[in-house]
């Protein structure tokens, strides 16, 4: 595929414009294109004032405001799109006006040049049914505030070349973006389990269980969340909840459809009354039920999309915690709380509305659709790879992760057709180290056993990784910290590039590498370094790991990680070991 370097965005709106701002920000070069001269200058505001917010901030300074937008050019000329390697649509909500934008859009833009569409409320089938080339049209739908968020949904029509699918992807992911694939269904994923949640909401108050003050804090306290669904609401706008809602139940089912008192708050163009807590403290009984109503609705929604193939459980919860913050997913979600329990929620939600138990709960042949895989496993010609897929939390290394990983260790070092075993994490991090709200939870629990249980079985972990008779390699590009940079220790090679962080910074947390780093440590690079590193925390890039001799090369970073089987060392650089700092 041709590398993207040039972005067109059409539509200087307010998604359009921070869409932009996010590609400029990452050094692309971006046209922004509208109908008219006031529609750009309005963008361009919305651009000055969040990127003013960072410069007031520190985040930048007025060096990097500049030449941030000094990447941006505005038009009004469609024209000028030929330059672009991938255009993004983001006009208003009109099926017919989408269509013939595309349409415009594909006797404008090179042969090679890919379009996508952020629509929320229309298939990417329907957009591309009428083109010349709908294999290049794809669905990105990103969530607000776009330069911000991490979240885009890829939506691949039924006509979508795989390759460019594959390329977004990977595009998304190397320019700091969390993409989640989804299937080209209504509501795609994460609006179609979070509307229901606002609008049980709703209907909750409607039917008076309780005040919306009440309503929003059982949510806050069931769901972990900081703001409860009319805040929320607040927040993002009455009337979008709505439509979300009557544009789901138009396609799916009744169920969907937004709640009479919803209705009523957007045709009298008013907020909720948050403030409002009057009856704040109701029984048990009332909570019960908002409890019920809400997660059988939403977790019960979820459900239904994995049944139907729409996207997998791990996908979902990851667009739940990028996308909306919140802390844990809906399966996650389920875990905790119990999957009988979950189930009996979700039924007593849907049967009201004559909505059949979603086949993945009924069905416990089909659990396994509901398994969260945050270490998976993948095979590309005589290299295998070990992948991270927790970025949000820049991948911990926990109990449920230390599992997955000694099976995934397991199986690649079970299989004959490999000689290599890449790992590698998703995001901004290698692993950042181990799960320390799994530490803080024991502690608490004063479950030292616990802890002890936990490290024992990471220790035989690393050492299958240590021991495996293929060549094993970690791929750091980003932060290798604590139990992170221990796991890569247990490897043969370590590979470093420009966006790498090692360190061991637990010590000032008051506790020691408990995976074998200060053993591995002093024997690669001797005692003197070791104990530095150790003892005082220091992070070092990969020139000054490479120095050391933690790191044995340093590559630029690849954009798609399946580049690296390609990738060998004939022997490693590492094992200074001079005894000064």
């Amino acid at each position: 595929m041709k590398p993207i370097t040039t972005v067109g965005v059409v539509g200087a709106g307010t998604m359009g414009s921070a869409i932009a701002q996010h590609f400029v920000m990452k050094g692309l070069s971006v046209i922004l294109v509208d109908q008219k001269e006031e529609f750009l200058d309005r963008g361009v505001g919305y651009m000055r004032d969040s990127l003013g917010e960072a410069l007031q901030r520190g985040l930048i300074d007025q060096q990097a405001f500049d030449q941030i937008l000094g990447r941006l050019h505005c038009t009004t000329e469609q024209a000028e799109l030929i330059k672009a390697d991938l255009v993004v649509e983001a006009i208003f909500e009109n099926l017919e006006v989408k269509k013939g934008l595309f349409a415009e859009l594909e006797k404008v833009v090179s042969a090679d040049c890919i379009l996508a569409s952020n629509t929320s409320s229309f298939l990417i089938s329907e957009i591309a049914a009428d083109l010349q080339t709908p294999e290049r049209v794809v669905g990105v739908h990103y969530f607000y505030h776009a330069a911000k968020n991490k979240l885009v949904e890829l939506i691949p029509g039924e006509k979508s070349a795989p390759e460019i699918v594959s390329a977004l992807e990977n595009f998304y992911t190397y320019y700091d973006k969390t993409p989640i694939l989804v299937k080209d269904a209504p509501g795609f994923a994460v609006n179609r389990f979070f509307v229901p949640w606002l609008n049980e909401a709703a209907r909750l108050y409607e039917e008076g269980f309780g005040s919306i003050a009440f309503i929003d804090k059982i949510a806050c306290e069931v769901f972990g969340v900081g703001m409860g669904p009319f805040a929320l609401m607040n927040a993002t706008g009455v009337p979008i909840a709505m439509h979300a809602a009557d544009g789901l139940a138009s396609e799916l089912h009744k169920f969907y459809a937004p709640a009479k008192v919803l209705c009523q708050q957007v045709e009298a163009k008013q907020d909720w009354n948050v403030e409002d807590t009057q009856h704040l403290n109701n029984g048990f009984d009332q909570a019960d039920v908002v409890t019920r109503r809400l997660v059988g609705a939403s977790l019960g929604v979820a459900a239904q999309m994995v049944s139907e193939g729409v996207i997998n459980a791990t996908s979902t919860d990851l667009g739940a915690r990028a996308g909306l913050r919140w802390p844990m997913g809906p399966f996650e979600l389920l875990e905790k709380m119990g999957a009988a329990k979950v189930t009996e929620m979700v039924e007593s939600v849907f049967s009201v509305w004559g909505l059949p138990l979603p086949t993945c709960l009924a069905d416990s042949a089909k659990a396994q659709s509901l398994s969260l895989n945050w270490v998976t496993t993948e095979v590309v010609g005589e290299s295998g790879f070990i992948v991270f897929d927790l970025p949000d939390r820049l991948n911990p290394l926990g109990e449920q992760v230390m599992s997955q990983l000694d099976r995934a260790v397991d199986e690649l070092n079970g299989r004959r057709d490999i000689r290599k075993i890449f790992i590698h994490g998703k995001g901004k991090a290698f692993i950042a180290g181990a799960d320390i709200k799994f530490f803080l939870d024991a502690l608490d629990a004063d479950d030292l056993q616990r802890i002890q249980t936990f490290t024992e079985f990471g220790q035989e972990v690393l050492n299958k990784i240590s021991t495996s008779n293929k060549a094993t390699y970690a791929y750091l590009d980003g932060l290798a910290l604590g139990g992170g940079l221990e796991l890569a220790l247990a490897c043969d090679y370590r590979i470093g590039t420009r966006k790498s962080v090692l360190a061991f910074p637990e010590t000032g947390i008051g506790i020691y590498p408990g995976l074998g780093g200060t053993q591995r440590a002093s024997r690669l690079i001797g005692v003197a370094r070791a104990k530095h590193l150790i003892a005082t925390g220091q992070f070092i890039n990969a020139k000054k790991a490479y120095s050391f001799g933690l790191v044995d090369a340093i590559i630029d970073p690849v954009l798609d990680w399946r580049e690296l089987a390609e990738f060998s060392l004939d022997k490693a650089q590492s094992g200074r070991v001079e005894e000064t700092v």
